[in-house]
């Protein structure tokens, strides 16, 4: 019922990410903070023990795959397959055209709290 936080905090501990504040709203939307990944896995672990100060906090849009984390922590993932794509979406032509360019991709991770 929950992700292996140890396996994570070792892997991306380090790892700067971006985090929404749920509980706020600024322009129709959630602010964002930048938080070290350690940082929100203490928060989520903090929930279900004592409760968190922080607030409701949302890991949301972290670009993995080209985070600028340590090389070492990639190895685990050569050449950046995180994930295997199900068949029925493995044209990805946006993440394609993106990926040649050199410029952007559109492969986010999500995670946090239930509710």
């Amino acid at each position: 019922g929950k992700p292996n936080f140890e396996h994570l905090l070792r892997k991306f501990g380090e790892a700067v990410v971006p985090v929404a504040r749920c509980d706020l709203r600024e322009f129709n939307s959630h602010p964002k903070e930048q938080l070290l990944f350690k940082e929100f896995l203490e928060f989520w672990e903090s929930l279900g023990t004592s409760g968190s100060s922080r607030g409701c906090l949302y890991l949301k849009d972290w670009h993995l795959s080209r985070s600028g984390i340590l090389p070492e922590i990639l190895e685990s993932f050569p050449g950046g397959d995180f994930y295997s794509t199900p068949v029925y979406f493995s044209s990805d032509w946006l993440n394609e055209y993106w990926d040649a360019a050199g410029a952007d991709d559109f492969r986010f991770v999500y995670m946090g709290p239930k509710g």
